[in-house]
C-alpha cells in the first residue's frame, strides 16, 4: 500500500477506541517523547514530527516550535503539517480552531486518527533519533531537558490550557513549614520596628480602614444624587412617550376620517361611471361630492349601491345644512382633505 495518499478511517473506526494511555504509550515510545496528558500535543509540534517520520524531509523541523504558548504559534505549526498533507496528498481536515483550545477529545481524536494512519501506511525507520530531530527545532533542546525529567503525575495540570510539561514541584513536609515560621517569628522579634517603617506604615493603614471614608461617603451620596436625577429623567421621559402614543393614536383617527371621505367619493364615482353618466346631473354630482368632503365626524356620511349619500340614522340628514364656502381651486382642496 502508498503511503501517499490518506487512508479513510470512519467515525466507527476500531481506531477510536483506542484509550488515552495506549495514545501516549505510542507517542513516547516511537519518538522518545515523555508525554503525560493528551493536551500536551495541542500545539502540533509531536503531529508534525510524527508526519516527518512517516514521509522523511516532508516537514522542516527546523521550523517546528516546541515552545510555543500562543495561539499563533500554534497555528504556525499546523501549517507546517498541511502543508506535509498536501503535498503527500494525505486527506485529511485538520480542524486547527479546535486542536488549538487543548480540548481533550479534540486532540485525542486526532491523536486517534494520526495513531491508525500510522498503523495503515507502515511506516518504520532504523535507529531514528527523536531528541535529535527536535533539537533542530525552535525550542527544542530545551524541551527535550524538560522531558527527561521526571514524569508529572498523570492528573497534574500543565499550564495554561494543557500546554507543556509542568516540572515535579519540591515536596513540602511539616519539618520545613515549622522551620520556616520560627525562623519568620525570630526575624520579626529580632528587628525593631522603626518609626516610619513600612510595617508601621501597614499597620497604621489597617488601623484606620476601620473608620469611614470621608471621601467614599463623598462619592456615596454624589451616586445617590446622579440616581434621582436619572430616575426624574426617566419618569419624564415615560410622561413624554405617553404624550407621543396619543398624538399617534389622534393623528391615525385623523387619517382614517379622511381616508373614508375619499373612499366615499371613490364609491360615488364608480356607480356614476358603471352608469356611463348616462341622464347625470353633474352639478347634483359635484354637489354630493361636496358633501362628502365637508361632513365632519359626528356626521355619520355613507354611500349606497346607487351613490346616494344615506342619511343618518334618527332621519335627519345633517348634511343639508349650511355648507362653507366652496375652495377656489384644486390645490385648495386637496389641503383641506388632506
Amino acid at each position: 500500500m502508498s503511503k501517499s495518499a490518506d487512508v479513510a478511517v470512519g467515525l466507527m473506526d476500531q481506531a477510536y477506541f483506542v484509550g488515552r494511555a495506549e495514545l501516549l504509550d505510542f507517542f513516547n515510545n516511537l519518538l522518545g517523547l515523555n508525554l503525560a496528558k493528551i493536551e500536551q500535543t495541542a500545539t502540533g509540534a509531536v503531529a508534525c514530527q510524527l508526519t516527518e517520520y512517516i514521509f522523511p524531509g516532508s516537514v522542516p523541523m527546523s521550523r517546528v516550535n516546541w515552545e510555543a504558548r500562543s495561539d499563533y504559534e500554534y497555528i504556525a505549526n499546523y501549517k507546517l503539517l498541511q502543508n506535509a498533507f498536501t503535498k503527500n496528498n494525505v486527506q485529511r481536515h485538520v480542524d486547527v480552531n479546535k486542536l488549538i483550545r487543548a480540548k481533550y477529545q479534540d486532540n485525542l481524536e486526532f491523536c486517534q486518527w494520526m495513531k491508525a494512519f500510522f498503523d495503515q501506511t507502515g511506516a518504520h525507520r532504523d535507529d531514528y533519533d527523536g531528541k535529535a530531530v527536535r533539537a533542530r527545532g525552535k525550542g527544542g533542546k530545551q524541551y527535550n531537558q524538560k522531558q527527561s525529567g521526571a514524569a508529572p503525575a498523570r492528573g497534574a495540570r500543565s499550564g495554561s490550557r494543557g500546554r507543556g510539561v509542568v516540572p515535579p514541584s519540591r515536596p513540602t513536609t511539616t519539618s520545613t513549614i515549622r522551620s520556616t515560621t520560627t525562623r519568620a517569628a525570630v526575624g520579626r522579634s529580632a528587628s525593631p520596628q522603626k518609626k516610619g517603617s513600612p510595617l508601621r506604615a501597614r499597620e497604621n493603614n489597617m488601623s484606620t480602614t476601620t473608620s469611614p471614608d470621608p471621601e467614599l461617603i463623598k462619592k456615596n451620596k454624589d451616586l445617590e444624587a446622579k440616581n434621582k436625577d436619572l430616575e426624574a429623567k426617566n419618569v419624564e421621559m415615560e410622561t413624554k412617550m405617553h404624550d407621543v402614543e396619543t398624538a399617534m393614536a389622534e393623528l391615525e383617527k385623523e387619517r382614517d376620517f379622511y381616508f373614508g371621505k375619499l373612499r366615499n367619493v371613490e364609491l360615488m364615482l364608480q356607480v356614476h361611471q358603471d352608469k356611463n353618466f348616462e341622464g347625470a346631473d353633474l352639478d347634483a354630482l359635484v354637489e354630493k361630492i361636496f358633501k362628502v368632503l365637508y361632513a365632519t365626524a359626528e356626521e355619520d356620511v355613507d354611500i349606497d349601491d346607487e351613490g346616494d349619500i344615506v342619511p343618518v340614522v334618527d332621519g335627519e340628514d345633517p348634511l343639508n345644512t349650511t355648507q362653507a364656502s366652496e375652495p377656489t381651486s384644486v390645490a385648495a382642496l386637496e389641503d383641506e382633505v388632506f
